[in-house]
């Protein structure tokens, strides 16, 4: 269900936000920009990259508190 709000702008002819694919640094393809981060001005990276880093650092790391 819209809003009042959303209803009053496109009744008015707002065009509803397209979300445009990004280039990721990481993989290199075209993703959508929902749950990627942008690593700095000229550096982004998709989802499926950020969860894939983030995911073998804190493997390692539990991989290494384990060790000791």
């Amino acid at each position: 269900m819209k809003s009042n709000f959303v209803n009053n702008h496109l009744s008015i002819g707002s065009e509803q936000p397209v979300h445009k694919a990004k280039l990721c640094n990481k993989c290199e393809e075209m993703r959508l920009p929902e749950g990627g981060v942008q690593m700095n001005p000229s550096r982004w990276i998709c989802a499926s990259c950020w969860t894939n880093r983030v995911t073998g650092r804190n493997l390692k790391q539990a991989k290494k508190e384990r060790n000791d």
